[in-house]
């Protein structure tokens, strides 16, 4: 069997840079999407982690709080235990070198500043502009 979580949204805030012990960079934001039924607009907001170092750079230089993206990656949830013994987990879209995308749609830099890291997430036939946010 196979997932995959595709998104367009906004970035909730400032994307967080981080080096594990190991030596490898990873970036974490929260990703809000939203939907409008019956008038009324519905948020949903979705933990994001990315492994790839090309997209960390990319987001590093590039994403802000506000930022709309479109991405692609896998629902995984992970479990540990807490220091009390109590069992924890969450569940976050992660991006990774092999099956990830992720595209800047707005709020970026100029144009010349763009560094190309995999390809555009969605097919241009998709009309971004009839988004509800």
């Amino acid at each position: 069997m196979y997932q995959r979580f595709i998104a367009v949204g906004r970035l909730g805030r400032d994307p967080e840079i981080t080096t594990t012990a190991g030596g490898a960079r990873m970036a974490s934001f929260s990703l809000a999407t939203s939907e409008v039924a019956k008038g009324e607009e519905r948020a949903e907001w979705h933990r994001c982690v990315v492994w790839d170092e090309k997209l960390v750079d990319v987001i590093a230089r590039r994403a802000r709080k506000g930022t709309l993206v479109a991405l692609e990656g896998q629902v995984r949830t992970r479990r540990w235990n807490s220091k009390d013994g109590r069992e924890n987990h969450t569940t976050e879209v992660v991006l990774d070198r092999f099956t990830s995308r992720f595209q800047i749609l707005s709020g970026a830099k100029p144009q010349d500043d763009v560094v190309e890291a995999n390809q555009p997430v969605f097919d241009k036939r998709f009309a971004f502009d009839e988004l509800p946010f």
